[in-house]
């Protein structure tokens, strides 16, 4: 029997949506369809679903980028961060997409909504992972948000910078004094951003942030897994460059290779693999 995805989004049946979109996606152009509708709620679940589906699969998804990036338009914020989201985790897979979405999302950083300006710069920070170039210009806003937002507008501000700088360091290079700051009054549920950033100027200036190894380390036992697993990459991006730095935290990061928390499993096995560490990959 044919799956009829409008039906089912009325219904609220996001779980067999995911399953048939993701055993056929040729179903994937129906529910971009859905997201004409006026429903805020079926929108947001839409959106919700093409970024995890994109992410797994963007060719699939690519054609239907134009669509979800004119939803950051809309009046309704809650699309905006839904979108915005959708956007971030699809567009940095392809310039033509991030070109037309970064100018929105750079606009959004200055909405008067908080979560609307946390997704917009997590959303610049995956495009500028990609295609740095088109969010240079965003920089001294994310160091602004960094400086005057909230807790969780500082997580994501400090996100974006981090990857941003990841592959260019000397955007973020001068701001690690006020990275410490921020982490001397960050919450551990959300300092990741912060010991991302960390770790990204650590990739590149490893003697830089030597002195905050040990401070570091103390965040594996923390309990937050947000906060767990962005010390561990942190730790394995400055062991890439000097494994001497962190052979102290080896032992510890082995163990969280059999954490619950599959995101902090992960970044152990590929900090350890940075860091030469046959047990990781």
């Amino acid at each position: 029997m044919a799956i009829n995805i409008r039906t089912l989004a009325k219904e609220k049946k996001c779980g067999e949506i995911e399953k048939a979109v993701y055993e056929d996606r040729t179903l994937i152009k129906p529910l971009v369809e859905l997201l004409s509708e006026k429903d805020g709620d079926v929108r947001s679940g839409v959106l919700n679903l093409l970024s995890r589906v994109g992410f797994d699969y963007p060719q699939d998804t690519r054609r239907h980028l134009p669509s979800l990036i004119a939803l950051l338009d809309e009046e309704d914020m809650f699309v905006k961060i839904d979108a915005a989201n959708a956007v971030g985790n699809l567009g940095f897979s392809f310039r033509e997409a991030a070109e037309a979405a970064a100018p929105k999302l750079k606009a959004l950083l200055g909405h008067k909504q908080s979560l609307v300006r946390q997704e917009a710069a997590y959303a610049l920070g995956n495009i500028g992972f990609s295609f740095t170039d088109l969010v240079t210009d965003a920089v001294p806003r994310f160091i602004e948000m960094l400086e005057k937002g909230d807790d969780d507008e500082r997580e994501a501000a400090a996100h974006a910078l981090g990857k941003v700088g990841i592959n260019a360091p000397d955007l973020i290079r001068g701001i690690l004094p006020k990275l410490v700051e921020v982490l001397e009054f960050s919450k551990e549920a959300t300092c990741g951003g912060v010991l991302f950033a960390l770790g990204a100027i650590g990739l590149h200036y490893p003697q830089e942030v030597a002195a905050l190894v040990p401070r570091l380390m103390r965040y594996l036992d923390s309990g937050h897994p947000n906060a767990v697993k962005n010390a561990v990459a942190a730790l394995g991006n400055i062991g890439s460059s000097n494994p001497a730095l962190v052979k102290d935290a080896m032992p510890r990061i082995r163990k969280l290779l059999d954490d619950p928390d599959i995101d902090v499993k992960m970044n152990a096995k590929v900090a350890l693999g940075r860091m030469g560490d046959p047990t990781g990959m």
